[in-house]
């Protein structure tokens, strides 16, 4: 091999070139499926309507709040980084402007795309260099992790990113020095305040990679992360004190969440029409009774319902944990992606329980714990797309492992 063969060869095998493919597909797909321009009363605003709402409450010096587009105080329904986040850029470029939809969606893109780099190092430590190639190539060109991040205002991306580098330090935790333990700990503490259900995973991350190590879990890095990253939520707990008048971990809406999946007359997952987000009966219940009181009593009614027959409770549960590895009911054809990826990523799973290394065993860890709250509460499909990553590297492995089977048996 020549030396400019060598080189191509090194830039095809580089993560860096790969996540700059990977951003420049998200932003020719950007472009492709958005209906430009885009206006303040356009569908893309109210894909996040929480989210949107709240920022714009924050851009008008009202603080974090009104999350239902009508003045009703302080709120904790989201966490607080990208309702920051999208109110720094309504400041800079309009509320709900053409050119703020260009700068949301493009930090989505980037946040996405940026994913190829920590899943280059887990696919590698867990797998080897062949599949981390070819996961990393995957994320960056399969359609459905394409296009999730560039249809909704939402932390989606984001979330995967941060999911992905804390799996990414997680697998190097044998190796942590005292200032990196701080740095993961900062890390934990913002994925909180960015999406709380990434905390789910946080037992797997810290102890499950010292599996077999001759040397013990380091409960000392173990307790430094933690208080770290509890030193970074806690100006957001003491906020939501002081301005909710109740101790409120980060956000507030659970009781809304176990409600959506669980009432009367509803169907165990999310449904339009019946929340204070579009709902106009609810939003004023919501609005006279206060936050806290109203989801105190959407949460006494979903417990009420779940305690008046636990086998329909657990039937729901089944169901919900069917729509969220294969979308039950849903025809449109993306859907036959998001189904692809469950099937190979399974077979991938259960052909490296063979190998059972920590590493194997962390990210399956984080694949198994991360959706139960969504099983007990209510389903989405791109609830999912935290754990995509790790689905497309399982799916990846499962791929090779055909091939060289083959290979091996017609060779």
């Amino acid at each position: 091999m020549d030396a400019n063969q060598n080189t191509k060869s090194r830039t095809f095998h580089s993560p860096w070139f790969i996540a700059l493919i990977a951003l420049l597909v998200r932003f020719l797909a950007l472009w492709m499926v958005q209906a430009w321009p885009i206006h303040p009363s356009s569908e893309l605003w109210k894909s996040g309507l929480e989210i949107v709402n709240i920022a714009s409450s924050l851009s008008s010096h009202h603080g974090f709040s009104s999350p239902f587009g009508v003045e009703s105080g302080p709120t904790a329904w989201i966490p607080p980084v990208y309702p920051a986040i999208v109110a720094a850029i309504f400041s800079l470029a309009g509320i709900r402007t053409n050119l703020a939809a260009i700068a949301i969606l493009s930090i989505q893109a980037l946040c996405s795309a940026a994913i190829c780099l920590p899943l280059h190092s887990i696919a590698k430590r867990s797998f080897g260099d062949r599949c981390a190639l070819w996961t990393t190539w995957v994320w960056a060109l399969f359609p459905y992790e394409v296009l999730v991040p560039i249809l909704f205002v939402w932390e989606t991306a984001p979330s995967a990113l941060l999911m992905t580098l804390l799996g990414c330090r997680s697998l190097a935790s044998r190796e942590c020095s005292p200032r990196s333990s701080v740095i993961t700990g900062l890390l934990w503490g913002f994925a909180a305040l960015t999406n709380t259900a990434l905390l789910a995973v946080m037992p797997v991350f810290l102890l499950v990679p010292h599996l077999g190590s001759p040397t013990r879990i380091r409960w000392r890095t173990i307790a430094v992360i933690l208080l770290v990253s509890a030193v970074v939520v806690s100006p957001w707990i003491v906020r939501n004190r002081l301005a909710l008048g109740k101790l409120v971990p980060v956000r507030s809406n659970f009781g809304e969440e176990l409600w959506v999946g669980n009432h009367p007359g509803g169907t165990g997952r999310i449904q339009s029409n019946i929340g204070p987000s579009e709902n106009l009966e609810e939003r004023e219940r919501y609005r006279t009774m206060g936050e806290i009181a109203y989801l105190s009593a959407r949460q006494a009614e979903a417990t009420n319902y779940i305690a008046q027959d636990p086998a329909r409770f657990l039937r729901q549960i089944t169901y919900r944990f069917f729509y969220f590895w294969f979308a039950v009911g849903e025809s449109a054809p993306v859907f036959f992606l998001y189904r692809l990826v469950t099937v190979l990523a399974l077979a991938g799973i259960v052909i490296s329980l063979f190998k059972r290394t920590p590493e194997i065993l962390t990210i399956l860890g984080a694949v198994l714990l991360y959706p139960c709250v969504y099983y007990v509460t209510d389903v989405y499909p791109r609830y999912r797309y935290p754990i995509e990553p790790f689905l497309v590297m399982f799916g990846v492995f499962a791929v090779l492992q055909f091939l060289q089977f083959t290979k091996a048996k017609f060779a």
